[in-house]
């Protein structure tokens, strides 16, 4: 099989035009900034667009062959869905939907999947990463109730016997996140997802204002142990055959792979399913995946400034914070990694392993049987920062400070 894609949408019509042009795309996913669910992106971060564009924007993919996927995926809806004024609300948007075109629902809970099936059954239903789909038993319940297409847990990525199981237990299409760098067996996701999912929702009491304290950890935990970069789950152009050929291997087609993110421009990500497309990417990987960086940075200040003069926080601490969430730019050849995958192909399981991954060129070491330090000694081979060691430093200095602020209160005191 040849795999096929479903990429982050910024909605820029000519997003659609030039990637339906490698025929790989089978559908593109977003939202409007914020609406009565809200979904995993806070709104300041998101493209601001009317109804009319969306609707532009769903027409356009479907000239463009390719089908297109609004995001519901709120971990939580602030129980919207069980008071009736918000309840219509929500059937009512979907109904709306439904009728402009929009191929697929996702979702992140199983109340909101029998929603929109009874609502408008012509729409198909996609499970959320946020619901943690990290078990067959989890799979088989999505399944009976429903669900047309799961996204995996990131412990499918690099396991293939786990991923082969899931393929064969189902028809339903399965996918899993190829570009994201999110911490491996992250502690932060749940929370992080409830906070995003507020920080998105239409007259929600925050105002779309959210200090993002999960990424700021998420940062400085990197940073920190750079082996966490090289944990993170990715799965390189070049390693996309072999998703491909365990599929072939058991003649299924239900696997897709997906690309984020929505806050990018279109040239880059026109140039990620480029090197997806072609299974193969000169330079620096992280220049492909969703590493944090300001230069591409899309945040709208509204709801900061807003939040400032409500006294919602302290000014010189969030401007502080500012400087603590963007690291520098981490840089690793993408060709120095081929290779990477093997010992994954031949059977290393990461759940059975103690991740030994602490610390950077330290002598920190774990006294144990099953301890790996794959990722670690990969990282210390062939990962750099832009600026070097000092700028790693002086970078982990900030964002311990804000991380200090927020937790004793001093963010919050006037």
């Amino acid at each position: 099989m040849e795999m096929r894609y479903d990429l982050a949408t910024n909605f820029d019509d000519e997003l659609l035009k030039k990637v339906g042009e490698f025929g790989v795309v089978k559908s593109v996913y977003g939202k409007l900034a914020s609406d009565i669910v809200g979904g995993g992106r806070p709104t300041f971060n998101l493209p601001k667009i009317s109804k009319k564009e969306l609707e532009g924007h769903v027409s356009t993919a479907h000239d463009n062959n390719i089908k297109f996927s609004y995001l519901f995926n709120a971990l939580c809806s602030d129980n919207r869905e069980f008071v009736s004024k918000s309840n219509k609300e929500i059937r009512s948007f979907v109904k709306y939907l439904g009728g402009i075109g929009v191929d697929v629902i996702t979702v992140a809970s199983p109340f909101m999947l029998r929603l929109v099936k009874e609502t408008s059954p012509e729409i198909d239903v996609s499970i959320s990463i946020y619901d943690d789909l990290d078990s067959f038993d989890r799979i088989r319940s999505w399944q009976d109730l429903g669900a047309d297409e799961l996204t995996l847990h990131y412990s499918f990525n690099r396991n293939f016997p786990k991923l082969k199981t899931a393929l064969q237990m189902t028809d339903m299409n399965l996918r899993i996140i190829a570009n994201n760098t999110c911490l491996h067996e992250c502690i932060y996701r749940s929370n992080h997802a409830n906070a995003l999912a507020h920080s998105s929702q239409s007259k929600h009491e925050s105002g779309g204002f959210f200090l993002d304290f999960y990424s700021l950890n998420c940062g400085k935990e990197k940073l920190q142990s750079p082996g966490k970069l090289i944990a993170a789950d990715w799965i390189r152009p070049e390693d996309v055959h072999y998703y491909e050929e365990l599929c072939d291997s058991i003649g299924k087609t239900n696997l897709s792979l997906k690309l984020t993110d929505r806050s990018r421009p279109t040239d880059w990500l026109v140039g990620v399913v480029k090197a997806y497309a072609e299974k193969s990417y000169d330079g620096n990987l992280f220049d492909i995946l969703n590493y944090r960086n300001k230069e591409f940075s899309r945040i709208d200040k509204t709801p900061f400034i807003k939040g400032a003069l409500l006294g919602k926080a302290r000014v010189d601490k969030m401007r502080a914070m500012q400087d603590a969430v963007f690291p520098p730019r981490a840089y690793i050849d993408n060709k120095s990694l081929n290779g990477f995958m093997k010992p994954f192909i031949n059977g290393h399981d990461c759940s059975s392993k103690v991740c030994d991954i602490s610390g950077f060129h330290d002598d920190q070491k774990l006294d144990l049987e099953n301890a790996c330090r794959y990722c670690r000694n990969i990282a210390e081979n062939h990962l750099s920062f832009e600026g070097g060691e000092d700028a790693r430093r002086e970078y982990l200095g900030k964002a311990n400070n804000s991380v200090k602020d927020m937790t004793n209160g001093e963010m919050f005191e006037k």
